[in-house]
């Protein structure tokens, strides 16, 4: 159920973005206000069914206002604060990331390796995921796992591609042990 809430507030706000044609800043800046709102001595003051509503929201407002937030994410915040759903906030910061990349034609990818990527291997990687995604464009997080023995582990669309050598020997071990029988 929260999850269909906060797409359908995440999409309002995305209307709200695209007329402002601000859909970066107002990413953004809702992401800093889930960071903050979302902290747990923050969280438990905004949620807090034992605080009045009054007290509650004043307390919103005044994050709102020290987070020098837009209109835009300043009066979004405020109308969860009235309606008691800051708790969505996540699924809403979510949502409204999936929608403008959607409207983007952008994908998001997560690339895992063993160590540092170069350049040129980050560059080969990211049209590798541009191919792979259909997407125009993609927004390239890379993460060194150090307990990888080595390769890469593509995650693009949801979809892993896993390239790395302890998978490859796996599948070379269930081959040898599969040749015997």
């Amino acid at each position: 159920m929260t999850g269909s809430l906060g797409r359908r507030y995440a999409r309002a706000l995305l209307g709200l973005a695209r007329e402002a044609n601000a859909f970066a800043s107002v990413g953004e800046e809702l992401a800093r206000s889930a960071s903050t709102l979302m902290r747990d001595d923050v969280r438990v003051v905004v949620l807090n069914p034992g605080i009045g509503a009054t007290d509650r929201r004043a307390v919103v407002g005044r994050l709102v206002e020290r987070l020098a937030l837009s209109p835009v994410v300043g009066n979004f915040i405020r109308l969860l604060a009235d309606r008691d759903r800051l708790a969505i906030l996540p699924d809403v910061v979510r949502a409204y990331d999936a929608l403008v990349d959607r409207e983007l034609g952008r994908a998001r990818v997560g690339i895992r390796s063993a160590q540092a990527l170069t350049s040129e291997q980050l560059a080969e990687l990211e049209e590798l995921s541009r191919r792979l995604t259909g997407a125009a464009q993609v927004v390239v997080t890379t993460l060194v796992d150090p307990d990888m023995i080595g390769g890469v582990v593509l995650d693009a669309a949801g979809t892993a591609y896993d390239g790395s050598v302890k998978t490859r020997l796996a599948r070379l071990a269930d081959r040898m042990a599969n040749a015997g029988t």
